[in-house]
């Protein structure tokens, strides 16, 4: 399990850097680059809890299982993030600057990067070679 929690650090590492070296090379202004960075962490944090939710299920019934406080932590990030780059005085704290249309695709396409190769290594590590990790649900 050490192994998968490290691979798991190291996928999430790797694409986060990659977004931040490639928004700075593009000439992004640093806040949009600190913005667009912090928003991919969190939401490949997002697919992070979405992969490691089952390693039994398939994604869909990852996604659609009921779990009331992960929808209620899940729409709080939503909200707060959402704060901290339209109100004025949080973008300011956090140093962030607006995230527009394909920032936004960028952030959505990390989370789901995320979910989707955990998935995909989940079934080449757990489900063909022998004993599958212990389940905390």
């Amino acid at each position: 399990m050490i192994i998968w929690g490290v691979m798991q650090g190291l996928l999430v590492l790797i694409l986060i850097g990659s977004i931040f070296t490639v928004a700075l090379k593009s000439g992004l202004p640093e806040t949009e680059v600190r913005a667009l960075s912090f928003f991919s962490l969190v939401a490949s944090f997002i697919g992070l809890i979405f992969a490691n939710r089952s390693f039994d299920a398939s994604v869909l019934k990852a996604l659609t299982r009921k779990n009331v406080a992960l929808v209620f932590v899940i729409s709080a990030v939503g909200l707060v993030l959402g704060l901290t780059v339209t109100v004025p005085f949080m973008a300011e704290l956090f140093r962030f600057g607006p995230l527009h249309f394909d920032d936004l695709l960028v952030v959505l396409a990390s989370g789901l990067f995320v979910l989707f190769a955990l998935d995909a290594a989940k079934l080449i590590l757990f489900r063909t070679n022998g004993p599958k990790p212990i389940q905390t649900d």
